[in-house]
């Protein structure tokens, strides 16, 4: 392998290594470094430039998820990147005409009822994302551990949209006792988030 334009292979290395063992300091550089470059490939590769900012955060945030999976004896760091890039794209395209063929009308379910329960930046850098990620995966652990009336109560509340009345004669649940679901439910999930480190006033 040779030196890579913008620096050495072996700061390159030095990088890969800082974030596999969850150097967000590293994954910061490494995305400052290669980000406007491979931003580029993307567009090429998707021909939208919103959907290139989606990808390379993608591609960023598997290389901070799966640290394990690069292997320095077959590709240098950008060489890997440019990889996955082109294999994501690849897969975008495969997954697009799924997508559109999905039904309207989202089906909640615990998991994605606490990624709805949290606020998602538009645009942020991949550790914005890994942050975001943990917090994510600490509520829906926090979800899994509420009753089950009131995890069910709380999801169609926040993530269907539906007014105290409609969950009862959706759930055929007397009204009052919804209201006690909820009101219960969020005491106890709050509760949970504190423990675990979260900010459950902002996040919930």
């Amino acid at each position: 392998m040779t030196p890579e334009a913008g620096g050495s292979l072996a700061d390159d290395l030095a990088l890969m290594r800082a974030v596999a063992s969850r150097d967000r300091s590293a994954l910061n550089t490494l995305y400052d470094k290669y980000s406007g470059t491979l931003l580029t490939l993307c567009s090429r590769l998707l021909a939208d430039r919103s959907e290139a900012e989606d990808l390379l955060i993608d591609v960023f945030w598997e290389v901070w998820n799966r640290a394990d999976r690069y292997d320095p004896a077959r590709a240098a760091p950008l060489t890997y990147l440019v990889m996955l890039c082109r294999s994501r794209a690849i897969d975008r395209h495969r997954s697009g005409n799924a997508v559109k063929k999905m039904p309207p009308g989202p089906q909640i379910s615990v998991e994605s009822a606490a990624d709805k329960g949290l606020d998602i930046p538009d645009r942020g850098t991949p550790v914005d994302y890994a942050d975001l990620a943990e917090r994510q995966e600490k509520v829906r652990a926090g979800v899994r551990q509420l009753s089950a009336p009131q995890r069910q109560t709380l999801e169609l509340a926040f993530f269907e949209g539906l007014s105290h009345t409609e969950i009862a004669e959706k759930t055929n649940i007397p009204l009052g006792t919804v209201k006690s679901h909820i009101r219960l439910g969020l005491i106890r999930l709050r509760e949970i988030l504190r423990n675990v480190g979260v900010d459950a006033e902002s996040t919930l």
